[in-house]
């Protein structure tokens, strides 16, 4: 599967997990636009913990696209004929908004029969202005086919002397 990928939703749980995601882009940008404080935790039901926006996450880019895709739910959810769980520019739509969200508040946010915490692994994410040695997102000897790695890097500049690496495999992770 692609790490974008959203999984096959239908019926109830392709409306759930639209109006999830349109909620809270809508939310990140009111807190974005100054509507609601950017520190005021949302309690989200589903979720064990309030999620908190990162500041440092709210790049002018990534604003763009849940604005995008804020707007491209909102005809989705006003038209639910439209909705149908094999659309892939839909799937592409959710998986973007999910990663971004991700991203944003520091978890993962996990749809229909996917499973968030039974898999071993890890996640990254690294954020450098310059990287003139090295920056490794994960070493390993090995992914299982149950374990997962997700590994989210970026670098403004990379030196003629700096490497990034997203994952090195070489022992075992699940």
């Amino acid at each position: 599967m692609d790490a974008l990928a959203f999984p096959v939703l239908a019926g109830s749980a392709l409306t759930e997990a639209v109006r999830f995601l349109f909620d809270r882009a809508g939310a990140v940008l009111d807190r974005r636009a100054g509507r609601v404080p950017a520190e005021e935790p949302e309690q989200v039901s589903g979720q064990a913990q309030p999620l908190l926006v990162r500041p440092t996450e709210l790049t002018d880019t990534r604003i763009q696209r849940l604005s995008h895709a804020h707007g491209a739910l909102r005809v989705y959810l006003s038209r639910p004929e439209f909705l149908q769980g094999e659309d892939a520019d839909l799937r592409e739509l959710l998986g973007l908004l999910r990663s971004d969200l991700e991203e944003i508040y520091g978890c993962r946010l996990a749809f229909g029969n996917e499973e968030q915490e039974s898999r071993p692994g890890v996640e990254i994410s690294q954020r450098a202005d310059f990287i003139d040695g090295s920056q490794v997102g994960v070493r390993s000897r090995g992914i299982t086919e149950r374990g997962r790695a997700r590994v989210k890097q970026d670098a403004k500049t990379v030196g003629k002397t700096g490497e990034q690496v997203g994952v090195e495999v070489d022992g075992t992770i699940g």
